[in-house]
Parts: structure tokens; sequence; C-alpha cells
């Protein structure tokens, strides 16, 4: 399962509109219409129900939206640690 998939997915969730989503993240509409595209084809289920007002999450989406929500703050963890700016864990400080 590829990151930036989900990274759209998320975004476009948020968003409800993929001209805002694709401007939030720098990338063109088609490149987030094609990673949408791409994990739902790999998911083998529609995320989103396109509507005139935007996108919608189906019930699909909507299961997995909070699974990716906790993805994206583990990345956000591990960023922020490799960068130097979180505590040390508790494992880290037991080996201290």
């Amino acid at each position: 399962m590829d990151w930036n998939h989900l990274r759209v997915f998320l975004a476009v969730a948020r968003e409800r509109r993929l001209n805002a989503a694709a401007h939030g993240l720098g990338q063109s509409r088609p490149t987030l219409g094609r990673h949408l595209e791409a994990l739902e084809q790999f998911l083998g289920h529609s995320l989103f129900r396109r509507t005139s007002t935007g996108y919608v999450l189906t019930e699909e989406g909507a299961a997995i939206l909070p699974h990716v929500e906790q993805m994206e703050a583990a990345v956000s963890a591990i960023e922020r640690h490799l960068a130097g700016g979180e505590a040390p864990t508790a494992d880290k400080q037991k080996r201290s």
C-alpha cells in the first residue's frame, strides 16, 4: 500500500474537493485523481462518491478514515523523532 495514495485520500476526505486537496498538497488534480483511482483499485472498494458538490465518503471510505488518520499520526511521530523533536520513548529510557 502506497502512503502517498493514503495522504491523498486524507486530503480529499478533509477538503471534500479535489481542487482544494490538490492545492493543499501542491499537486495537480489529475495526479490526485490517479492516486485515488490506484488506491480504490488496490483496495477493491470505492472510497468516495463523486457528486456535484464534491467528494463524499462511501461507507468503506468512512470505515477506513480513522485507521488512515492513525497511520498519519504514526508517520508524523516518526518524522518528529528522527528530526530530534520527540522525547525518548519508555523503551529507550529503560536501556539508558
